[in-house]
């Protein structure tokens, strides 16, 4: 099993949380799907602070990483 968590601190991605992406702007946590094989980043489904929609982004957007738990 493995873990999102967030690059420079090491804790623990949740759901509901907001990042931030590299361009600034804020989005809120709706989800994640963990890699499915050693050449896959996997991805962090979220949705902009103004937004009803919800789209998937590699974790590196977010500054986020995948850890073994």
């Amino acid at each position: 099993m493995r873990k999102l968590v967030h690059k420079d601190t090491q804790l623990e991605v949740e759901k509901g949380e907001t990042v931030i992406d590299f361009r600034g702007d804020s989005a809120i946590v709706t989800g994640w799907e963990e890699p499915r094989h050693s050449g896959s980043t996997g991805r962090v489904y979220v949705r902009p602070v103004d937004a009803e929609w919800t789209q998937g982004y590699y974790p590196s957007v977010f500054d986020l990483k995948w850890i073994d738990a």
